[in-house]
């Protein structure tokens, strides 16, 4: 029963993260687009992907220690959840930050 639900909240988390960033096409021409924009938004999309997985693990992180009861073992994997989860979110605010400097750098 626990790989049920575990298995259930995957599935509704990376079935919910595809319909909150759905796009209608309404027969559009193609865009004429560089490759320096497309690489920008994966980028992008890839440093919200990060973060959203590094938030989850800030949460969890936090039910772990809160529920852990005084069981020191609990504890410490509550802290290896937050530390990873911190860390997450400092490298996913930091690539964001380095794609728009260095472009910021290059552009007229």
């Amino acid at each position: 029963m626990k790989n049920f639900k575990k298995i259930s909240i995957i599935f509704f988390i990376i079935v919910f993260s595809f319909l909150v960033n759905m796009n209608f096409v309404f027969a559009d021409d193609l865009p004429s687009e560089k490759v320096e924009g497309v690489l920008i938004r994966a980028i992008n999309w890839l440093a919200g992907i990060l973060a959203t997985v590094a938030v989850l693990m800030v949460l969890g992180g936090g039910v772990v220690w809160v529920t852990a009861g005084g069981e020191e073992e609990r504890v410490k994997t509550a802290r290896k959840w937050l530390t990873a989860g911190l860390i997450g979110l400092a490298v996913s605010l930091a690539a964001v930050i380095i794609v728009n400097v260095v472009l910021g750098l290059f552009r007229p």
